[in-house]
């Protein structure tokens, strides 16, 4: 039987990720590209189609449809991206048809954390699960609901953006919202902690930083004990909301960040009432770094079994 393979395209503000992966979640080929400052679609799709081309003639493979993780709100029955707050020119694009059109491929659309929750669901922590969570937290903060085994898009494809959740009626903004989650533990206050605890040019990457938690470096704890605190002020609402049995957590700020994870939990129970963490789990994310891109493919897999 011939293996079927999907290209999943992960594009987020930081980087932007391409691979291969089969019907089975083995990823072939993948490869990241940082995204375009200017983060116009025709930057971003000038190095999306370089790493595809490269991909497709270093594998001689014939991929049979994309799926993409678009960056911010999505609108599936419409096909657009509704709004994208670190690309701000993307306000009703239609993604979709124009990565389809420009590849010749059917091509499948998903919110970038949705499709993470997607992958993770299909071959990764969430598998067997029916009610849970999954929250990725890099340069912003996203999310993916899940219930009774299904995706929970919304009224109009809208849900799931946890990186909103309201801490505080003031504060630090993202995306023009005062006082929510993704202004707290985002990518840019994330850099702006490091400046401050870190002032002699060297500037410790999230994955320098989760090294140096492991290692039992002080200041890289302050900051991911920091971390850990404002995400569990959020979940707790998540929590008494939905009532999930697991909280899945990816992205790059916490890929591996054991130290970060556990505070997490810690902070969460004792946040949350008992009577909804007494059987919760919080679970990191299998997929890994390419985690956006088995995501992508399995947004292309899923309406297509």
């Amino acid at each position: 039987m011939k293996t079927r393979i999907a290209l999943g395209i992960d594009i987020g503000g930081t980087n932007t990720k391409v691979g291969l992966v089969t019907h089975e979640g083995e990823s072939i080929a993948r490869e990241t590209v940082k995204t375009p400052k200017s983060r116009t679609l025709e930057d971003v799709m000038r190095v999306v189609t370089e790493v595809k081309e490269d991909l497709l003639s270093r594998h001689n493979v014939t991929p049979e449809g994309i799926g993409i993780g678009a960056p911010g709100v999505v609108d599936i029955d419409r096909e657009i991206v509704v709004e994208a707050p670190n690309f701000p020119t993307w306000t009703g694009l239609p993604l979709r048809r124009i990565i389809s059109e420009r590849f010749n491929l059917p091509a499948e659309m998903e919110n970038d954390v949705n499709a993470f929750g997607l992958g993770e669901h299909l071959w990764g922590a969430a598998q067997g699960l029916h009610n849970f969570v999954a929250v990725a937290v890099g340069t912003g903060v996203g999310g993916a609901i899940f219930i009774d085994g299904s995706l929970y898009r919304g009224s109009h494809g809208a849900a799931g953006e946890m990186g909103f959740t309201i801490l505080s009626p003031d504060g630090p903004q993202a995306g023009g919202t005062v006082g929510v989650l993704e202004a707290y533990i985002g990518r840019r206050s994330f850099d702006e902690e490091v400046c401050k605890l870190f002032p002699t040019g060297e500037f410790p990457t999230p994955r320098k930083i989760t090294q140096l938690a492991a290692e039992g470096e002080e200041r890289a704890r302050f900051i991911q004990s920091k971390i850990a605190g404002y995400l569990a002020e959020a979940a707790a609402t998540w929590v008494h909301l939905l009532n999930p049995e697991a909280i899945v957590i990816g992205g790059g700020t916490t890929a591996g960040a054991d130290y970060l994870l556990a505070e997490f939990e810690r902070k969460l129970r004792d946040r949350a009432r008992a009577s909804h963490t007494r059987h919760l789990q919080v679970l990191p994310g299998k997929l890994g770094y390419f985690a956006g891109v088995l995501g992508a493919a399995a947004a292309w897999f899923s309406p297509h079994e």
